[in-house]
């Protein structure tokens, strides 16, 4: 390969690099649910962390969403918002509040690209969990998935799987049930 060539292909990844980057980041900055989410256990999922008002959150991950309530459905007792993907299935990520403050955030299904800021991702081998996440011992059977959780003081941070696979994220306050 000559030369030029080379120099060509690597301005190409370099760019598309960039352009990944940059596309995240411009979601993030915009409000929009981004595409290649990223779980920070304990601190944030989606940009989101706990604590945050309704306004932030918008200010974080727009005002695409749809509200769950005790009056539109028996399994929210609070208002959460559901922030889903325009096109394809019903994915995306959920946000619980309670007393005006976030009080869950959680995926909503199995996110393509979707991963953990130490390279966890969704459909890795749940085995792989307990080779990012030692501290994951904490297992909950829960209704058509389990958790494998970690706690500290205020915060719950949860792996969960289904069929063997990491099939989601959630970061919930002590408080709060880790099946959401």
């Amino acid at each position: 390969m000559a030369l030029g060539q080379r120099t060509v292909i690597v301005t190409a990844l370099l760019l598309s690099l960039a352009l990944a980057f940059t596309s995240h980041a411009q979601a993030q900055a915009s409000g929009q649910l981004p595409t290649r989410g990223i779980f920070f256990p304990g601190v944030k999922l989606a940009g989101v962390g706990l604590g945050l008002t309704p306004a932030k959150v918008t200010a974080i991950l727009g005002k695409n969403y749809n509200i769950c309530t005790p009056a539109t459905s028996t399994l929210c007792r609070e208002p959460v918002w559901l922030f889903q993907y325009t096109r394809g299935e019903p994915l995306g990520v959920a946000v619980k509040f309670h007393n005006g403050k976030t009080v869950a955030i959680f995926t909503l299904g199995a996110i393509a690209g979707w991963k953990t800021n130490a390279g966890l991702k969704m459909g890795d081998p749940v085995s792989t969990i307990y080779s990012v996440y030692p501290a994951a011992a904490i297992y909950t059977k829960c209704i058509g998935f389990e958790a494998l959780s970690m706690r500290t003081a205020k915060v719950t941070t949860s792996f969960y799987t289904a069929s063997g696979v990491v099939y989601g994220f959630a970061l919930t306050a002590a408080t709060e049930k880790v099946c959401q």
